[in-house]
């Protein structure tokens, strides 16, 4: 939902631009699909057999982490009509850090899932983002819009209203 509003808006702004004669006259529209163009990347191939790795081995732990927690709850279940109170207690007690552990290596593993994967888009999205650079000023483009995100990628002789706007909500 956020997309489609996020590509409505580049679109009214880019009609926007296109309906005023003076402005259209002096600004230069280009779009592309950086996501279909990150796919054609040869070196995709290489970083996703990395993440596919990464991932299996963090899948690996928390699996044997749920083998252990398993393990535990049926020794537990199994041996629940000979405990004391106490006994109970301290297995229940052991079994629910054990739940814990398990909860925060899941969040932990997400957490490095998603710094690999940023860290082996990066020179790709910096190679993407220096040839779309490149070719957009070559070609006298204002603007480069992302038509899979909805996001402007290259801007040229733009006004930044950034000083303005702090200037009008009274951030310094």
């Amino acid at each position: 939902m956020k997309t489609n509003l996020m590509k409505n808006l580049v679109i009214m702004f880019a009609l926007a631009l296109t309906a005023l004669p003076s402005v259209a006259q002096t600004t230069k529209l280009g779009h592309i699909d950086r996501q279909k163009l990150m796919l054609l990347l040869p070196e995709r191939l290489t970083a996703e057999t990395k993440m596919q790795g990464f991932a299996k081995t963090l899948d690996d732990r928390l699996k044997a982490m749920g083998a252990e927690y398993q393990a535990k709850v049926a020794d537990v279940q199994s041996r629940a009509d000979a405990m004391t109170q106490t006994e109970k207690d301290v297995a229940v007690r052991e079994i629910g850090e054990l739940e814990q552990r398990i909860q925060s290596a899941q969040q932990k593993a997400q957490e490095d899932l998603d710094k690999q994967e940023e860290e082996l888009l990066k020179p790709m999205v910096d190679r993407t983002n220096a040839a779309i650079s490149e070719v957009a000023a070559a070609n006298g483009f204002t603007y480069i819009f992302d038509t899979s995100t909805g996001f402007v990628l290259y801007y040229d002789k733009g006004e930044d209203i950034i000083d303005l706007v702090k200037a009008k909500l009274g951030v310094k």
